[in-house]
């Protein structure tokens, strides 16, 4: 399978990874996702700093939320194969430190964790 057909199918099945996300965070009303943030990459578990286990691949996916234009969210999906298809029993939402949105404080611009 090609990116563009991993991308196709998560277009196919945006509302069921928007409720994920939604549910996993409810101050998050919106989602728009960046189809084009979309990458796979092979992860290698450690402990500390030390491999440990087999590799495996997580197709990532950034967005925005709730209309902020510099927020940033991250979602992923375990795959099977660098060239699999998710399957949305798979997803996984990375934890509220990769919920940001840009703000300014005393005039300074900082990413900021959405609360």
């Amino acid at each position: 399978m090609t990116k563009q057909e991993q991308i196709a199918y998560l277009k196919k099945n945006e509302q069921k990874m928007t409720d994920y996300v939604k549910k996993e965070n409810p101050k998050l009303i919106s989602i728009q996702w960046d189809w084009k943030s979309i990458e796979v990459v092979e992860v290698q578990p450690n402990a500390g700093g030390i491999p440990t286990g087999k590799k495996y691949y997580e197709l990532v996916i950034e967005g925005k939320f709730n209309g902020i234009v510099d927020s940033i969210l991250k979602s992923g999906f375990y795959l099977d194969s660098r060239n699999s298809y998710p399957k949305m029993s798979d997803i996984f939402y990375l934890n509220s430190d990769d919920v940001r949105y840009l703000n300014t404080i005393d005039g300074v611009e900082v990413w900021d964790y959405y609360k």
